[in-house]
Parts: structure tokens; sequence; C-alpha cells
């Protein structure tokens, strides 16, 4: 999810959203009501439940809505529907949480996802959300599956025919491809027909290679210094809580004796 945001985001929105991502470290949700495909969160930093924040989630349509608002109001997501996309093991972040205006390309109108870039528009929008129903259907089957070794022996048989028939459609297309290809006489026929192409890098993709590497090791290194500032802080407050526990348990000693 962080390596998609960092493709899609502005520099200046990605950041925030990292800070955002970093926090739910130190802010576990926690499973109040389950109806379905709705499920309801309370999200809360470590020791301060009564700051606590509820997240709703709908599993079928991939959509949280939390009761700060974050989204709503600036349209970054909030650390609160990350930690619930967290403990729902929602890797990749849903299109709808994506807004064109905070992207890289909001100028020329283009969002693009770095999974589905040669797609078509409409299935390049809706990749992220068949990616996640998958996922959600299959998690939902191995728990079910692993409840009895009668149960887990039909899953078991079911994913290994689902993968041989994924396999036998991947094989079937990529035969389709080459066909056609051989059919008009191969790539190289019609490259050989016009110009020379080098096979070797010129010192402007060189150079443009080393800039675009050195700008992710810079992105990298803002990366390790927001998390060493979370993490830090999440350790600090630990600290504070157990001492606030020990003073409590000390209190609690002396009145015994008393």
């Amino acid at each position: 999810m962080e390596k998609q945001a960092a493709s899609l985001y502005t520099r200046k929105i990605f950041i925030k959203f990292q800070e955002e991502l970093v926090e739910t470290l130190a802010n576990p949700a926690t499973k109040i009501d389950d109806s379905g495909t709705i499920t309801t969160y309370r999200v809360a930093k470590f020791g301060e439940n009564q700051k606590s924040h509820i997240v709703t989630f709908n599993s079928f349509e991939m959509k949280a809505s939390c009761s700060c608002q974050m989204f709503e109001y600036s349209g970054i997501i909030c650390r609160h529907i990350l930690a619930v996309f967290r403990a729902k093991n929602v890797l990749t972040l849903p299109s709808q949480y994506v807004l064109k205006r905070w992207t890289r390309n909001a100028k020329t109108g283009v969002l693009l996802d770095e999974h589905a870039s040669g797609l078509p528009s409409s299935s390049r929008e809706s990749v992220t959300v068949r990616y996640n129903n998958l996922r959600q259907e299959a998690i939902k089957y191995v728990e079910e599956g692993a409840k009895s070794i009668k149960t887990y022996h039909v899953a078991m048989k079911s994913l290994q025919e689902a993968g041989k028939k994924i396999s036998a459609m991947k094989n079937q297309s990529t035969g389709t491809a080459e066909g056609a290809t051989v059919a008009n006489g191969g790539m190289g026929g019609l490259l050989a027909g016009d110009e020379d192409v080098p096979s070797y890098q010129t010192v402007a993709e060189k150079q443009k290679k080393i800039q675009e590497l050195t700008a992710e090791l810079e992105i990298t290194n803002q990366r390790c210094e927001v998390y060493r500032a979370n993490l830090l802080a999440v350790l600090r407050d630990m600290e504070e809580q157990k001492l606030k526990l020990s003073v409590k348990v000390q209190n609690a000693r002396l009145s015994l004796k008393e």
C-alpha cells in the first residue's frame, strides 16, 4: 500500500499519508460489531481509550467511514481507517481513497494504477476492487476450511482445481498472443524493415535512471526518518503507560497494607 501511494500521490501528500500509516502501529483496531459485510471497529491510541474513534467497514464495497471524518474534510485517509485496513489485511489502497487532486498527474487528468497501467480506464479503476474482493472471498473459505479435516480437504481440492483452471486460461491467452505475432511475421521482421533499434541505453536514459533512483533513495530516507520518529513516540507512550501502571499497582499495595 505504501509503495502504491508513493507512486500516485504528490510528495507532500505522500508524506502526510505516510504519517497516518505509521500511526496505525500505535492505534490498534478492535472489532465491536459484525453484521455480515458490515463490521464496526473502535480505534484508539494505546492507553487513550477515552479518545477512540468508530470506523464502519463494508467488505463488499471496500469502503470505510470514520467518526473523525478526516477523509471527508481533507481528502487524505485517516490512521483509523488505515488501522482497520491493516486488521482486515487490505493490502492495496482502494481507488475511491485516491483523490485525483492529490496525485502527481492531477493537471493532466490521468490517474495511473501501478498494477494496471496498461489496462483500459474502466478496468484500471476496478482492478483494486477485484483484487480485494477475491482476497476477502479467499480468506473466508480459508477460515471455514481450517475448522475440520473434512472441510480442509474440500477447500484444498477446490483451490487446486481453481489454480489449474486459471493456469490453463493464462496459457491459452499466451498461446493466442504468440500465434498472432507469428502470423504477422514476428516483431523482429517488422523492426528490420524500418530502422535499427539500439539495444543499449543512451546517456540521457542513464541520467534519467540515475535521477529516478536518487529520488527514490531520498523518499526512502524520509520514510525511515518518519518511521524512526513515530516508533520513538510509540515507545515513549508505552513507557509512560508502564510508569502509570506501576504507580497504580504501588498505591494498591499500600492501600492493602493499611
